[in-house]
C-alpha cells in the first residue's frame, strides 16, 4: 500500500497493510534538538536549521522517510497581495525587555511574551483587561468583517498534487477554536471560566462573533483544498486537563457542542476530507458527542489521560471514530527507556489497531530533552509491529 492507501483504510476503519505513522499533533514536528539526534541515529545529517534547540521543526523528507512517517502537511499560503495573512493584520509591535525577554504587543491589546531562555510564547495580557461586555466583543469581532480572497489556491493545490503523486497523504490545517481562541486572546483563561460561570449567554455572543470571523476566512481555504486534501485540521478545543475535563459535561453540552457542531457542518459542506479534532487530555465524557457532530478522528488521543484507557476507548468507540496518537510525550518518551517505548507501541497496536481506526503517533509535538534512541525505538517497532 502507498501511505495514502493506508490511511484511508485505517480512516475507514479497515485493517491495512501497517498502521499508519505519524510524528507530531497538529502538525509533523519536533524540538529541533531531538531531530538532529534523530537524524545522525539514522546515519543521516541534518538538513534543517532552527533558532534555539525547544524550535519546532517539520523534518526533512529523508528523515521522515526513513522513520515511516505517512502523513504529510501541505501549506496554503496567503496570496503576495494578502501580505498580512488571512486576517491582514498590522505586524505586532516587538520589544525586547531588559531581562531578555521578548513581548509582542498586537493592535487589539494582546500581549504575548517569550520568556528569557526560553522557545514558547505565552498569552501576557489578554485584549479585554476588564469587564466582557457587547462593546468589547463589537470592538474586537466587527460585524461583517469582510475577509476577501486570501488563500494561494495555486500554490496550496500544487504543494498537494507533489505529495499525492508520492503516494503521500495530504493534511491541511485551518483550525477553528472557539473556546480556546477565545480563552487565549480576548480573554485569559481565568476570566473566560468565569464568563462562563456567571454570564453564559454573553460568552456564548462572543464565540458566536469569533466563529463569524473565522467562517469568513475558512471560505477562502476551502476553496482552495476543499476537493483535494485528505485531512482537513478543522477543529481544535483543549477542554480537558490531564485529570478532568475544565468544564462539565452539561456545560460542553449546552454552552460549546453546538458551537462545534457548527464547524463540523460548515466544513463537510465544503470538502470531503477528514474532519481531525484536536483536544488534549482526559475529554473521554465528551467522545460520544464528538461522534454525534460528525468529527472523524480524535487526535492527540492522550491515553495517559485520566479515563483514557486505549483498550476501554476502542471498545466503545472504536467503530465510530478513528484514533491518532496516544505515546506519551510527558513521561514515556523524554524519561523511559527505549525498551519501555517498546512495549508501549505494541500495547497502542494491539489496543487501537485491531479493523484499522488508528494512526500511531505520539501524544503531542516530542518535546526538547527527549532520547534520540527512544524516537527510533517508537517508530521502528511501529513498521515492524504494526504490519498486519
Amino acid at each position: 500500500m502507498t501511505s495514502r492507501e493506508r490511511l484511508a483504510a485505517a480512516l475507514a476503519h479497515r485493517e491495512p497493510d501497517r498502521v499508519p505513522l505519524d510524528l507530531g499533533t497538529m502538525d509533523t514536528t519536533i524540538a529541533h534538538e531531538v531531530y538532529v539526534g534523530v537524524a545522525r541515529g539514522l546515519g543521516l545529517e541534518p538538513a534543517i536549521a532552527a533558532p534555539h534547540p525547544a524550535a519546532s521543526i517539520t523534518p526533512d523528507e529523508a528523515v521522515l522517510e526513513a522513520l515511516g512517517a505517512d502523513i504529510r502537511l501541505a501549506a496554503v499560503p496567503p496570496r503576495p497581495e494578502c501580505a498580512g495573512g488571512p486576517l491582514n493584520e498590522p505586524p505586532p509591535r516587538e520589544e525586547h525587555l531588559a531581562d531578555g525577554a521578548v513581548q509582542w504587543t498586537h493592535a487589539d491589546g494582546r500581549v504575548y511574551q517569550r520568556a528569557a531562555g526560553h522557545w514558547d510564547v505565552q498569552l501576557r495580557h489578554p485584549a479585554i483587561r476588564g469587564a466582557l461586555t457587547e462593546a468589547e466583543i463589537a470592538r474586537l469581532f466587527p460585524a461583517g468583517a469582510a475577509a476577501g480572497d486570501w488563500a494561494d489556491a495555486a500554490a496550496a493545490r500544487a504543494a498537494i498534487a507533489a505529495h499525492h503523486a508520492r503516494g503521500k497523504p495530504v493534511q491541511c490545517n485551518f483550525i477553528i477554536m472557539p473556546v480556546t481562541g477565545t480563552s487565549t486572546g480576548p480573554l485569559d483563561f481565568t476570566s473566560w471560566c468565569a464568563e462562563l460561570a456567571t454570564d453564559p449567554a454573553r460568552l456564548g455572543r462572543l464565540m458566536d462573533r469569533f466563529l463569524e470571523r473565522w467562517f469568513a476566512l475558512a471560505e477562502s481555504f476551502y476553496a482552495a483544498v476543499g476537493a483535494a486534501a485528505d485531512l482537513v485540521y478543522a477543529l481544535g478545543d483543549d477542554v480537558a486537563s490531564h485529570a478532568a475535563l475544565w468544564m462539565s459535561p452539561a456545560d460542553y453540552r449546552q454552552h460549546v457542542k453546538p458551537r462545534h457542531a457548527a464547524i463540523v457542518r460548515f466544513v463537510k459542506a465544503r470538502t470531503r476530507a477528514r474532519i481531525i479534532h484536536h483536544c488534549c487530555g482526559a475529554c473521554r465524557a465528551i467522545i460520544p458527542d464528538l461522534i454525534e457532530i460528525g468529527v472523524d478522528v480524535l487526535n492527540p488521543t492522550q491515553t495517559s489521560a485520566a479515563g483514557m484507557d486505549p483498550f476501554a476507548l476502542k471498545r466503545d468507540f472504536g467503530k465510530d471514530l478513528a484514533f491518532w496518537g496516544g505515546l506519551d510525550v510527558i513521561h514515556l518518551l523524554p524519561r523511559g527507556t527505549p525498551r519501555q517505548v517498546e512495549d508501549e507501541v505494541k500495547r497502542h497496536i494491539d489496543a487501537l489497531a485491531p479493523g484499522g481506526g488508528y494512526v500511531l503517533a505520539p501524544s503531542h509535538m516530542i518535546p526538547r530533552g527527549t532520547p534520540p534512541e527512544n524516537v527510533l525505538a517508537m517508530y521502528r517497532t511501529a513498521q515492524s509491529y504494526g504490519r498486519r
